[in-house]
């Protein structure tokens, strides 16, 4: 029975070693190694070792996880504490995707809406002042572009969307 015992603690050893090692080995392996070692190990289909490999690269950020650690892409809105109007920020919101897409489109480019157009930009641009001066009587003006702009740009820039998508 004591020989079953110390039998199967061996071979439990056998296979816990190799990977107990692993762990501490990746840290030494450059990350050209690291892909190597990954390839081989996908090619070879051990799935563990696979796992350990690539769980490497995305604690590093190397091979396909580079550049994962990229901001999101999100508007800011800033407002002006003087602006009471509960639907002031929806429809700056609306107002500023839309004419962020509207810029998207004309230039035919990819990408995050928001990446070069602040909604300081947006609001010189639009309504001719900074967000610092905004008032509740801007929601007017806000309203009355989106009336104007959002049905046309909405329509071309799923066009350019799915065009994108498909490069």
């Amino acid at each position: 029975m004591r020989r079953r015992l110390l039998l199967t603690a061996a071979a439990v050893f056998t296979f816990l070693l190799p990977g107990l090692g692993l762990a501490e080995d990746l840290t030494n392996v450059s990350d050209l190694g690291l892909m190597e070692q990954t390839r081989e190990a996908v090619v070879a289909q051990d799935a563990d070792l696979a796992l350990d490999l690539l769980t490497e690269m995305q604690r590093r950020g190397t091979g396909i996880f580079a550049g994962a650690e990229k901001v999101a892409c999100e508007e800011v809105i800033e407002l002006p504490d003087g602006i009471t109007d509960w639907r002031f920020k929806g429809a700056a919101r609306q107002a500023y995707v839309t004419s962020a897409k509207k810029r998207q489109i004309a230039g035919e480019t990819c990408g995050c809406l928001f990446a070069d157009y602040p909604f300081d930009a947006f609001t010189t641009e639009v309504l001719g002042k900074a967000p610092a001066d905004l008032t509740d009587g801007d929601r007017l003006a806000l309203e009355s572009y989106l009336a104007s702009e959002q049905r046309d740009v909405e329509t071309r820039y799923r066009v350019l969307e799915k065009f994108c998508r498909a490069n």
